[in-house]
């Protein structure tokens, strides 16, 4: 279990999905929180670093860390590789889904721009729909895994459009804003499409995206301007909205 200072952080450096996960059961959102503990981890490098080789060094720590949890090795001292390793044990976690997040994520060092939406999706696929289906993966194995994938990615999508006048310079640079928002839009139409009513185990997991529609809708208007703007809103709306989202069954 994560100690309670790194929970804190948590829900300060990724309040939606902490959020959303305080609505499992004590061991389901025990296994969330450490799990979005490790992508943390991994979404902070670039920030910590000044050099790409020092942050490949840094993600290479995490691959190490994996290998030593599958392999039965000794596992290292560190409280999210400890909690991680528990979740392992508990979940059979598949290696592969954790060592892609990390693949994910590694892209966050390389400056160059994505060259097309399409780039941005399988950016957005490799990191946020990743996790979100490892996400759902610690609920229950039995998932529309595809589907969940596509939901997560359209979060990434949203992201991005939030984060547009942070990157709009850098790889975002060749991606135009309308395109961003009607590819975020469809993502999250088909994804809802196919998962219909969500298992009220699924959705500590996903509650989140419920947040996706208010978020495209603030930057929708014609005055909105991605380069100066910001799309948010109050805490306590969103908590209403991810309350209304687990009653439901529904995003």
């Amino acid at each position: 279990m994560l100690d309670k200072s790194l929970i804190e952080n948590l829900k300060r450096v990724d309040p939606d999905r902490a959020r959303a996960a305080m609505f499992a059961d004590k061991s389901v959102r025990s296994d969330l929180l450490t799990l979005y503990a490790f992508h943390a981890e991994l979404a902070k490098v670039p920030e910590l670093v000044s050099e790409e080789m020092i942050g490949a060094i840094r993600y290479q720590w995490w691959r190490d860390a994996l290998e030593e949890i599958y392999s039965g090795q000794t596992v290292r001292k560190h409280e999210v590789v400890t909690s991680l390793s528990e979740l392992i044990s508990r979940t059979e976690m598949p290696r592969f889904w954790l060592d892609g997040l990390i693949d994910g994520r590694e892209r966050d060092l390389d400056p160059t721009p994505f060259k097309s939406i399409s780039d941005a999706q399988s950016y957005c696929r490799k990191t946020s729909g990743l996790l979100m289906k490892t996400a759902a993966f610690c609920t229950s194995p039995n998932h529309d895994l595809s589907a969940l994938e596509l939901l997560g990615e359209a979060w990434g999508l949203t992201g991005l459009a939030r984060s547009f006048r942070f990157y709009s310079h850098s790889m975002l640079s060749e991606i135009d804003f309308v395109s961003l928002i009607q590819t975020t839009e469809r993502s999250f139409k088909e994804a809802r499409q196919a998962l219909g009513k969500f298992d009220a185990k699924l959705m500590p997991a996903v509650a989140y995206a419920a947040l996706i529609p208010k978020f495209l809708k603030k930057m929708a208007p014609t005055d909105f301007d991605p380069e100066t703007d910001v799309a948010s809103y109050s805490a306590l709306s969103k908590q209403l909205r991810l309350m209304g989202a687990v009653i439901r069954g529904r995003i």
